[in-house]
């Protein structure tokens, strides 16, 4: 069935007609849950909650000013939520950004670290995404997780328990009382949590042809330390930048996002060891260890 999306009929079409629609079309290359509907609007399926949190997100960062897609409709197909929203007239900065010169990139970095600076006015004593709650943050992601509205103290064990971990067999070794403390804190962050994008990589920023940013994507948005914004810029850097473009966006991340190198480097470090040893943090919580707080049990994982 060829679908002839009418933009103009997207307020009166019922949730039947948007659902043939986008079961009609086809999906992005790659990304299987967005249909463009239109020159004007797409639309992307989420799980329930999933949905509650980007929408929500994206609400809130609406009211503080930032562009962001706007959304017209839901509507359900089976267990999956499509959400209709705006199509951003422009173009992604992994595309753009090799052809712009330095004034062209610190303008955009001031740009951006105005909208960094509104999301950071929001602020939480919990961490987690807006409406759930979650810590879907991808360096909090060994086997076991964090429960939803993790405090300072959890987040901060999750970190040191990671920049800790040497091996599986140093932990099966330990002591109950060798895993009650963490034996150097490399973490110790006490300010409240900030609404973080925490995915804002070259692609999910786009450029209009006012010189404009828009943020899009924001499924990984929610209330984590500072320092994560800075680290999710370095996200899917294209293999195809020059170098002068790489030293061009380390500029636009300092300015945007603010100094944290070392913190940067600690995330990758305890991400790859997560990754590669995800059921790491098991033995800390059968002694009910200092790090021991998860979202998943051991045999859930």
């Amino acid at each position: 069935m060829e679908s002839k999306f009418d933009d103009t009929k997207l307020l009166s079409y019922t949730d039947l007609d948007l659902i043939n629609h986008i079961t009609s079309l086809p999906s992005l290359p790659n990304f299987s849950n967005i249909v463009p509907l239109s020159p004007k609007y797409l639309a992307k399926g989420y799980a329930k909650d999933e949905l509650e949190d980007a929408v929500s997100a994206m609400q809130v960062a609406s009211q503080l000013g930032i562009r962001v897609p706007h959304v017209r409709r839901i509507v359900q197909v089976d267990d999956v939520f499509y959400c209709i929203m705006d199509r951003i007239s422009g173009t992604a900065l992994d595309i753009a950004w090799p052809e712009l010169g330095w004034i062209s990139s610190l303008r955009l970095a001031f740009q951006l670290r105005r909208v960094v600076q509104r999301l950071r006015s929001a602020v939480s004593v919990t961490s987690g995404s807006l409406a759930t709650g979650k810590c879907t943050s991808y360096f909090l992601e060994d086997s076991f997780g964090l429960p939803p509205r993790a405090t300072l103290y959890q987040v901060n064990a999750f970190l040191n328990f990671w920049a800790n971990f040497t091996t599986l067999r140093q932990e099966t070794k330990k002591t109950p009382a060798e895993h009650a403390t963490c034996p150097r804190p490399v973490f110790s962050y006490s300010h409240p949590f900030v609404f973080t994008h925490h995915d804002l990589a070259p692609r999910n920023i786009i450029l209009d042809p006012e010189g404009q940013l828009w943020i899009i994507d924001w499924d990984c948005a929610g209330f984590y330390p500072e320092f994560y914004e800075y680290a999710g810029m370095y996200n899917f850097i294209p293999s195809a930048w020059t170098k002068f473009a790489l030293l061009r966006w380390n500029l636009l991340a300092w300015i945007a996002g603010g100094f944290y190198d070392k913190e940067l480097q600690w995330l990758e470090t305890i991400r790859s060891r997560f990754t590669r040893f995800r059921p790491g943090r098991r033995f800390n919580m059968k002694a009910g260890g200092y790090a021991a707080v998860a979202n998943r049990t051991d045999s859930d994982s």
